[in-house]
């Protein structure tokens, strides 16, 4: 893997060996945890042990290999996979054209970037097989591959010519979806499928939290990672999940879902109860209680994987697939490009526009600040619980009927007259306590004030008689 003198090199190497030629490296270093008063990490953080090889112990690492170790995991393992794959490709690149491997010169990197965007990669994929090859290249004129000027200027002149293309329309429709999830196949949830009470409940859980699929697949299903409240849900992940930006912010971010119209009235509130995430959770949770071994929170329902648990990437299967559900049953067409993630900037979006403050949005889904979700999830664009981020999501379901509306109107009407009753009884109350100033006052000065007392009344309801007729307008025009 090019000169394995050079340290940079040197560590990533390490990820390609087998794992019995760098298990020597898995020192007892602990694992970042939660603060320590977290009931969740306490006497549980994960310490690797030394090998024994021939029944001998392993010598102890010296203090470099300690050093490079650290470094070599200032990157995730999925990360340094990822890169290795990238460089072994770019080495097969050169030998194809007969470059030599190491040293390269920016013509032979700019020439790949070249020939990958030709293959149909984008502007961000091509950064970061920039950055697996700048990790693993020496230095050129000082600089590494990524950080020098012309990798500077290639990058600006490719973004000119080739320019990111961005769907400006949402990729799906969240109320279709939700309406869909009201009804059978999805409902009732006690005897429809196992798969699609799976379905259901995971897309609930993401659209709901705004989080990464990744710490989805990540979240637990017994106490204390899952607590049912009386109106919210909390959910936590297992405590070797590290997530993308590893910070205390971040370890600690648990999720809190809504209920959703918990009591409900009638039947439009009986159907979006059916979203109530708390009651998704208890009937999953119920239902797959026979055969789950895993404490995972989601858990393969199919044979023979059943009772494991479930990986990222079918998670992510999952919500998708839901979401195609719901545009066959609507008889819709398909949605193009769907992903999983694009949960996440939907739950932002609708929160949003839906009046949740920017920060409090920010905090349910676990960005340091609003610039990430200003440039790469807003869609068309504190609270005091994050619950309420989810539940302004939900509330995309309710679609206002021309019945919903015409009780809109009936009420308005009927809190306009319960308003002049209350504006009668002032009235009545303010000559009262005029006539009894009459030994004080002239009779002429009180019929006046009286009169007065009356024209202010009038005054008063033909303005809420304006206003009702304004609203009544507007809501059955």
């Amino acid at each position: 893997m090019g000169d394995s003198r050079h340290p940079l090199v040197a560590m990533e190497t390490m990820v390609s060996q087998s794992p019995a030629s760098v298990t020597r490296y898995l020192l007892p270093i602990p694992s970042p945890s939660r603060s320590s008063g977290d009931v969740r990490r306490q006497g549980s953080a994960p310490r690797h042990s030394l090998p024994e090889v021939d029944g001998l112990a392993d010598p102890a690492p010296s203090l470099m290999e300690r050093i490079d170790y650290v470094l070599l995991n200032s990157r995730k393992l999925s990360t340094r996979r990822s890169y290795a794959a990238k460089w072994k490709k770019f080495q097969t690149y050169l030998e194809s054209v007969g470059r030599p491997t190491l040293p390269s010169n920016l013509n032979d990197i700019f020439g790949f970037l070249l020939s990958s965007k030709d293959r149909g990669l984008g502007h961000a994929s091509l950064r970061v097989y920039l950055a697996a090859i700048s990790v693993n290249h020496p230095q050129i004129d000082g600089h590494s591959v990524f950080s020098h000027p012309r990798t500077k200027q290639f990058l600006k002149g490719l973004l000119r010519l080739y320019p990111s293309i961005r769907d400006p329309t949402p990729a799906w429709d969240l109320p279709l979806v939700l309406a869909k999830l009201m009804r059978k196949p999805f409902e009732p949830l006690a005897t429809c499928s196992l798969r699609l009470l799976s379905w259901k409940v995971a897309f609930l859980v993401a659209i709901t939290s705004a989080r990464r699929v990744s710490e989805l697949s990540a979240l637990r299903a017994d106490p204390p990672y899952l607590i049912f409240h009386q109106d919210a849900v909390t959910l936590a992940p297992d405590i070797s999940f590290l997530p993308k930006v590893v910070s205390d912010f971040h370890l600690k971010a648990d999720i809190t879902l809504p209920v959703f119209f918990p009591n409900p009235q009638d039947e439009e509130q009986c159907g979006l109860h059916s979203l109530d995430v708390k009651r998704a959770l208890s009937f999953y949770i119920h239902r797959t209680k026979p055969f789950r071994k895993s404490p995972a929170l989601f858990v393969s329902h199919a044979l023979p994987n059943q009772r494991k648990k479930l990986s990222s990437q079918r998670l992510s299967k999952w919500i998708v697939e839901t979401i195609k559900l719901t545009y066959l049953l609507a008889k819709q067409p398909l949605p193009r490009s769907l992903r999983a993630h694009s949960t996440r900037a939907m739950a932002a979006s609708t929160a949003f526009l839906k009046g949740i403050p920017l920060g409090d949005i920010c905090n349910a889904a676990t960005w340091a600040s609003p610039h990430t979700f200003v440039k790469h999830y807003a869609l068309d664009v504190r609270v005091h619980q994050r619950s309420v981020v989810g539940r302004a999501v939900l509330q995309a379901a309710q679609v206002v009927t021309r019945e919903h509306r015409e009780k809109l109107a009936t009420l308005a009407k009927q809190l306009t007259n319960k308003a002049k009753e209350s504006l009668r009884r002032v009235r009545v109350k303010a000559v009262n306590q005029t006539k009894k100033a009459k030994n004080t006052v002239s009779e002429d000065t009180i019929k006046l004030i009286e009169k007065q007392i009356q024209q202010m009344m009038d005054d008063t309801s033909a303005e809420m008689d304006t206003l009702l007729a304004a609203k009544t307008k507007e809501l059955l025009g």
